[in-house]
């Protein structure tokens, strides 16, 4: 993929450069940055067509209580963002979904893993946080009024709906178990946000553990990853087996916060978001980062100064895909493929 080379002048935008000819300020228009050269980024999806939805970044409230909240959080650099699913694949690897905007709602769309291909709406309501079931069924939250419930659909044909929970809720971030027997989500009451399981063979609803955004363990069906915001407001990623009560700290930094994460098709990497500042334009952003599931190595993998968020595994393990506003005028995000290469 060639690179953008065209800088566009503009105060108003949301991620400036200063220019070597005094104080103008120019949007950072390369597709990658200098340390991205291996990647071999693939940019999936056209702004033109379909602009993807993404979380916003922002500065985080000083008396707020963090570990009440499921929004990444960095207190120490001054930096939070929204951590909502927009992005997943299919089971067989050869789909994606993800959200858009039309009409004032957030959609689900789907569509082929290239680089050419028409998008298909999979959902009619006002949806976010979502992932791709085993089943071949989409699991999302459902914004209806004051209430958010956990909802599915068929991710090939038809647009009929099931909620699966219900009262008066705010429900987020569901993903089903490889069998399908359980939904694991996130709910959010006074107490902070929590993961819970329900069982859909006899409805039964299960508290799991303290934490958001669960990730599951493909061997392991009492177990999964998540986040948890620290009383010093530091978003950090936790591995937890709520049957046998096992809780260990996987991934935290006291300069960077981590959320969103997703466990490597042969079990041995967790992608996620995590906030760090750019070299190009000295800001914090978001970056895509991948760790070993014992917490070593470490690497942050895109460096670009506009924000990369929403990471999943392709199903070979061999690339990820993910969200970012790079290389257009307006900010707008698309989809973005990059190889990952690490043994």
């Amino acid at each position: 993929m060639k690179k953008i080379r065209k800088f566009i002048a503009g105060a108003g935008m949301a991620c400036l450069l200063a220019s070597c000819g005094g104080s103008k300020a120019v949007v950072y228009m390369e597709a990658y940055a200098p340390e991205e050269s291996g990647l071999n980024l693939v940019k999936v999806t056209d702004e033109a067509n379909n602009t993807v939805v993404a979380g916003s970044s922002f500065k985080p409230n000083a008396y707020t209580n963090y570990t009440l909240n499921t929004q990444g959080i960095c207190t120490k650099a001054g930096f939070a963002w929204n951590t909502h699913s927009v992005l997943d694949i299919s089971p067989d690897g050869s789909q994606l979904a993800y959200c858009t905007r039309m009409n004032g709602q957030d959609n689900i769309m789907v569509r082929s893993t290239g680089a050419q291909g028409m998008s298909t709406q999979r959902t009619f309501r006002n949806v976010h946080s979502f992932s791709w079931g085993a089943d071949n069924k989409l699991y999302f939250a459902d914004i209806n009024g004051s209430n958010i419930y956990i909802c599915s659909t068929s991710a090939a044909q038809g647009s009929l709906m099931d909620q699966l929970t219900n009262g008066s809720v705010s429900d987020r971030c569901p993903i089903v178990s490889n069998d399908g027997k359980r939904v694991y989500f996130t709910r959010t009451g006074n107490s902070g946000p929590s993961i819970w399981s329900l069982n859909r063979d006899n409805g039964t609803l299960t508290s799991c553990a303290r934490g958001y955004s669960p990730c599951l363990i493909k061997d392991n069906p009492n177990a999964f990853y998540c986040v948890r915001n620290s009383t010093a407001g530091r978003s950090e990623i936790w591995y937890v087996d709520y049957v046998k009560g096992q809780e260990s700290l996987v991934l935290s930094d006291e300069n960077r916060s981590f959320t969103n994460p997703k466990l490597s098709p042969d079990g041995k990497w967790i992608v996620c978001v995590g906030n760090s500042v750019s070299n190009i334009t000295r800001t914090n952003n978001l970056d895509i980062f991948v760790v070993r599931i014992d917490g070593s190595r470490l690497t942050q993998l895109t460096y670009h100064p506009q924000a990369d968020t929403s990471p999943v595994w392709a199903a070979d393990g061999r690339s990820i895909y993910f969200v970012s506003s790079r290389a257009n005028k307006t900010n707008s995000y698309n989809i973005w493929r990059m190889n990952f290469n690490l043994e």
